[in-house]
């Protein structure tokens, strides 16, 4: 009998079976697809069901050894589908499964992280942490970048901004030295974790503590920028080192690099490579020149509206790129239109802290958040357009944004900004948006940096 395959017997046509079998099909299978839920949704809802399940997965776990653990890591793999597909709408009767497979699979390090990422996701986070911790002290390598960003979460939450040595501890957390036993996926993990939060550390630090922070998570990008790692990774940290060796005058060895491998735009332009229709993206390297252009002659006066929308998470690594490039382009004559588009309040720091570090101060301030009109009453406004109906501003702010100048372009930083571009499209208000993110417009009209180092494109 191959290893994993179903044993005859009465329980060969049960539940448990039969999800463990859908789930070995790729998820393309049309079956897997049409009959996995209906096979799951019971598990989540019913006491009885949820008990056969259990008893039908100890039985399969029963099979495994210290020399074959096959029928055990497919019963983790079937419990980790079930309990994430039921812990949304069902999370007592979830963690009640968990808890009765721990039962017959203690200290399995994978049980113990799917707790953790499932409590995290509640917001549930101290115990979160404990759990991660438990599937660390099982062995898990991967389960280190898991806890600290737990940990930061927590530290977060205590309040809005920076606290010096907030982080610090997460930091510690995946700070431990790789060792032979690690994978390379577990190494990538706390690797770039470690490297984002000490990025996130300097993008609230200053001078000589954000230039030493920086130099250490520069370290970590050069690693993680080779193989083995994937390329997307590689491709990430080639990009974070060419800007940070732009802003550190270290020389354009890392954005040959990042040009050579990743097609980076900005790259490309540090490292003096010319136009190259083949390698590089000319459309949208065309349409960025044109948006250099126009910062270049904006009018005196002219109004520039910076508009953010994402998660703080989101936003964290446009930053300092985002901050550098206002803060190059920027004029005394221009007037900045702030439309905070995000939700949370720390997200709503970390773009004041982008305006603090470019050095400029709104003229208007506008905190809409994500309601749907406000965006077309601002951009009407904008383009000197009647103000709609439905505007859900206020007379006086109305009012502060007819008085201003004109309108003149528009940086837009975040992800799922698309709205907010189609509406600055709607009146050919001029913008450039700073995003991973891809856009969904089939016909992008405005210059898109979709790499951190694109703003060199942008800046002198």
């Amino acid at each position: 009998m191959a290893p994993g395959q179903a044993r005859p017997g009465a329980r060969a046509n049960t539940r448990f079976i039969r999800i463990r079998n859908l789930l070995r099909r790729g998820s393309d299978d049309p079956e897997r697809a049409t009959r996995l839920y209906s096979l799951v949704h019971p598990v989540c809802a019913d006491d009885r069901e949820r008990q056969a399940f259990v008893d039908v997965a100890r039985w399969s776990a029963s099979f495994s050894s210290d020399d074959d653990r096959t029928t055990a890591v497919l019963v983790i793999d079937t419990v980790e589908h079930v309990a994430t597909a039921c812990f949304a709408a069902h999370p007592q009767p979830t963690l009640a499964l968990l808890d009765q497979v721990d039962g017959f699979l203690p200290r399995e390090p994978r049980l113990a992280a799917l707790r953790a990422r499932l409590l995290a996701t509640r917001g549930r986070l101290e115990e979160a942490l404990s759990s991660a911790q438990a599937a660390i002290d099982a062995g898990s390598a991967h389960a280190r970048a898991l806890a600290a960003n737990i940990q930061a979460r927590i530290a977060r939450d205590a309040g809005l901004g920076y606290r010096p040595g907030m982080l610090d501890a997460a930091i510690a957390t995946v700070s431990a030295a790789p060792t032979a036993s690690w994978r390379a996926i577990d190494v990538a993990a706390v690797l770039s974790t470690r490297a984002r939060l000490l990025w996130e550390r300097a993008a609230w630090e200053d001078g000589e503590a954000a230039a030493r922070t920086l130099a250490e998570a520069d370290a970590l990008f050069e690693r993680l920028s080779v193989p083995p790692f994937l390329i997307q990774t590689r491709l990430r940290a080639l990009d974070n080192l060419c800007f940070d060796a732009v802003v550190t005058k270290v020389g354009p060895a890392a954005c040959r690099r990042a040009a050579l491998q990743g097609h980076i735009l900005g790259a490309a332009k540090v490292a003096g490579f010319p136009p190259d229709p083949e390698r590089f993206d000319e459309p949208r390297r065309r349409r960025i020149l044109e948006a250099a252009d126009r910062w270049r002659n904006l009018p005196s006066g002219a109004v520039v509206a910076f508009v953010a929308r994402g998660d703080e998470a989101e936003l964290l690594e446009w930053t300092r790129p985002a901050a550098r490039l206002l803060r190059q382009r920027w004029r005394a004559d221009l007037r900045l239109v702030l439309v905070d588009r995000t939700r949370h309040p720390r997200a709503s720091a970390l773009v004041d802290r982008m305006l603090a570090l470019a050095q400029v101060t709104p003229a208007v301030a506008l905190r809409v958040g994500h309601a749907p009109l406000a965006m077309p009453c601002i951009t009407a406004i904008l383009a000197d357009r009647v103000v709609p109906s439905a505007c859900p501003l206020n007379t006086e702010t109305v009012a502060e944004l007819e008085a201003l100048p004109a309108y003149g372009t528009a940086l837009v930083v975040g992800r799922d900004l698309d709205a907010e571009l189609d509406d600055l499209a709607l009146y050919d208000l001029d913008a450039t948006l700073l995003s991973f993110r891809i856009s969904r417009l089939k016909k992008p009209v405005h210059a898109w940096l979709k790499s951190v180092s694109d703003i060199f494109l942008l800046t002198p």
